[in-house]
């Protein structure tokens, strides 16, 4: 969608085949309170409900992170700076066009199944974790990246993309001499 103010938003919301996924964390998640619950009011509670109220800490924090993708889509602004990512629960984070070598699609036999940018440097402000950064350190080896390459891949299986859309929007706002293309060339 274009803003009218000189950039492009992409709104990549979840495949429907994906969904299932954040609702599963979010199930778990009330699982895991109810485990909580019973265990505190056991003949082990203290030692019990401490143990596991801390190890539900990194569940609360996945199931959260993803059960976002279903109320507030991930989406990709392009513009004059760069490329603004803004992670569901995260702030948006702008990757400027310095810090980004290429954006191309990923080749495949029928359809590009990624979106990749490679960057210079670390993609600051976005954390590892993050499905794009993720994907990308994953993916690195088998797309013939350099070892401990950086850079972000938005997989069109899980993300609700045209890849099309995505670099007809790098094109239109990219400095010059800037590649986002196929990788074949094309």
């Amino acid at each position: 969608m274009d803003t009218g103010n000189g950039s492009r938003t992409l709104r990549l919301r979840l495949r429907r085949q994906v969904e299932w996924a954040p609702v599963a964390a979010i199930v778990l998640l009330v699982v895991w309170a109810v485990a909580v619950a019973s265990i505190v009011e056991g003949p082990n509670g203290t030692a019990g409900g401490i143990a596991m109220s801390v190890l539900g800490v990194p569940l609360a924090v996945i199931a959260v992170s993803s059960a976002a993708h279903l109320v507030r889509p991930l989406s990709v602004t392009v513009d004059a700076d760069g490329l603004t990512v803004r992670l569901p629960a995260w702030p948006a984070r702008c990757v400027p066009w310095s810090q980004i070598s290429a954006v191309s699609l990923a080749p495949d036999e029928d359809q590009p199944r990624y979106v990749l940018v490679d960057c210079r440097a670390p993609v600051g402000g976005l954390p590892c974790t993050c499905r794009p950064r993720a994907a990308y350190r994953r993916l690195a080896d088998t797309l013939h990246r350099p070892a401990r390459a950086e850079g972000l891949c938005f997989e069109t299986a899980v993300f609700d993309l045209d890849p099309a859309e995505m670099i007809g929007a790098v094109r239109a706002y990219a400095p010059v001499g800037l590649a986002a293309a196929h990788e074949t060339g094309q």
